[in-house]
């Protein structure tokens, strides 16, 4: 049994916010700059000056447990409401709700730059980063992610927008004027600073639900991260979950209904890990020196999505299985392993539920492996109210192995590298965004995602997934196929074609040549604490005057 006093507490002061428990911020703003070797002792007064304006933990949750407060009480106006007085007490409490506008920031480092921000006799300390992939760089690892090998192709790192700059700044807002006003401020203390911007992206929620360029749903499997946090040692996690007779483990594994807890340690440095039971912690997770505590490995990319290529392939696959009556929009649904409106195939293999999509009690509550059986939650209702449960699915009859969700996440399904313990110590922290404007406003745009994840170790958590899982036709699990949204076969030419068997047209082979979606830019980094970024990398006695 886990409990409260179990999971550790978390620094709330000294973890950047974005880490966990994430900005979700509806606008962002990406910024990378670059070092002018020769004012390295002005650049580090900045890391000194800027570490109070970066956003911890704790100024998240306080916003948070603010907005989750306001809501609650919107729903209670509302009951109210129907019981007989006017709904003028409803809308008014919306209104508060959209008072809350704030802007967060959030700096990384990569290995160069901190190589050249550490003051004498820390700069060795660098080589206490145990992860390759880290002292690398992105561009030195794109093939082995399945990136072109030719360099005439747009995928290839030579014609990428942005690669592995020094810093990386991220920046979230409530309000895009907030957004622009901030980063107007920003620009000009950076510049006085001797850093020069390299490359500046927008970021911005496409519609209420948060779908990607694709039409679907995006971030709705985050992992729950374990662990306290306050002076209440509150979880940092909810639990909706009921601790009652009959619903354990399930209550002590999930956060909301479906999803995984896991501990700290998988995504924040100094912190345990995942044990040899998802219940038990495992040891110390601080792949890095002794300041690196409290940070963590923060992975970007920069990925085009070619809309029209998606729509065509989906289109010709439905006009390959008309025999099977398989439309377009269900074939999307296999592919992503949801249908657009965030509902999971596990749960509705034959049609979209859109209330199903957005309830976040129920959108996320599968199990590959086993029957996801009803839970009463703790608010007294049951995850089964109005919607069908989701029946064990080992080998993919419902939702195909080759599902993006199933490529990352194979759950409670056993894998090539074990069973659930293996997908739990392959989890990231997505923190990205939509860029560019919707396909049907501007077709010709270019459009895609700002993609961001968290994680203690790039090779085992990021480079894994791309490679041995969303790349690889047998995994997690044979017969699998690829996976046809994201992945990438890493092989040359027209070997690069990527395919898939449909299970309910026969087994029907559906194939693609192109990438729906393409790598343009990206590199690596580590998230320090915000004392590191203060008294290591901005001590005021590391150069001059």
């Amino acid at each position: 049994m886990t409990t409260l006093d179990e999971e550790p507490l978390l620094d709330g002061d000294e973890i950047q916010g974005n880490i966990v428990p994430g900005f979700l911020k509806p606008h962002m703003a990406v910024l990378a700059l670059g070092l002018d070797r020769d004012r390295i002792p002005l650049m580090r007064r900045w890391c000194h000056a800027i570490a109070s304006e970066v956003t911890a933990l704790s100024t998240v949750m306080r916003t948070r447990e603010h907005v989750r407060a306001l809501e609650h009480q919107r729903a209670e106006a509302k009951l109210s409401a129907l019981r007989g007085p006017t709904v003028g007490a409803a809308l008014a409490l919306s209104d508060v709700l959209g008072d809350v506008r704030d802007v967060w920031l959030s700096v990384a480092f990569s290995r160069p730059a901190l190589q050249a921000l550490l003051p004498d006799g820390q700069s060795d300390s660098i080589a206490a980063f145990t992860d390759p992939a880290f002292q690398l760089g992105m561009t030195a690892r794109s093939t082995s992610l399945g990136d072109p090998a030719d360099p005439t192709a747009e995928g290839h790192h030579s014609t990428w927008k942005v690669r592995d700059p020094d810093i990386l700044l991220v920046i979230g807002a409530d309000d895009e004027g907030d957004l622009g006003d901030y980063l107007g401020e920003l620009r000009p203390e950076l510049a006085r600073h001797g850093f020069g911007v390299v490359y500046e992206e927008l970021g911005h929620k496409l519609d209420a639900i948060g779908s990607e360029h694709f039409g679907f749903q995006d971030g709705v499997s985050q992992p729950g991260v374990r662990g306290r946090y306050g002076q209440n040692a509150d979880f940092l996690t909810p639990r909706y979950v009921a601790d009652i007779a009959g619903q354990r483990p399930e209550c002590w594994l999930y956060g909301l209904p479906g999803q995984h807890l896991v501990w700290p340690g998988e995504f924040v440095f100094g912190y345990p890990g995942q044990g040899s039971d998802p219940l038990l912690r495992g040891d110390e997770r601080l792949p890095g020196p002794h300041w690196s505590r409290n940070g963590s490995y923060l992975a970007f990319r920069r990925l085009r999505q070619d809309v029209p290529a998606f729509r065509a392939f989906l289109e010709e696959s439905a006009r390959r299985l008309l025999p099977w009556e398989i439309t377009a929009q269900k074939i999307g649904a296999d592919v992503v392993g949801r249908w657009p409106s965030g509902a999971p195939v596990a749960r509705t293999p034959g049609k979209d539920i859109p209330e199903l999509g957005v309830d976040r009690l129920r959108n996320d509550y599968f199990e590959f492996g086993s029957d996801a059986r009803a839970l009463v939650l703790t608010n007294g209702e049951t995850t089964d109210r109005d919607h069908p449960d989701a029946d064990a699915d080992p080998i993919g009859l419902i939702c195909p192995q080759f599902a993006h969700i199933r490529k990352v996440n194979p759950r409670t399904a056993a894998s090539d590298v074990g069973g659930r313990m293996a997908s739990f110590t392959r989890r990231i922290l997505r923190r990205g965004l939509p860029y560019g404007p919707v396909y049907d406003q501007d077709p010709d745009a270019d459009r895609g995602l700002l993609f961001l994840s968290y994680q203690t170790s790039i090779v085992d958590q990021f480079e894994f997934l791309n490679r041995q899982w969303m790349g690889d036709y047998a995994n997690p699990r044979s017969p699998g196929d690829h996976d046809m949204l994201v992945g990438q076969n890493g092989q040359p030419g027209q070997h690069r074609l990527r395919q898939c068997a449909v299970p309910t047209a026969g087994g029907t082979t559906l194939a693609a040549v192109r990438d729906f979606v393409i790598p343009t830019g990206g590199g690596y980094f580590f998230t320090p604490s915000i004392t590191a970024l203060r008294e290591v990398l901005g001590a005021p006695d590391a150069g001059a005057p």
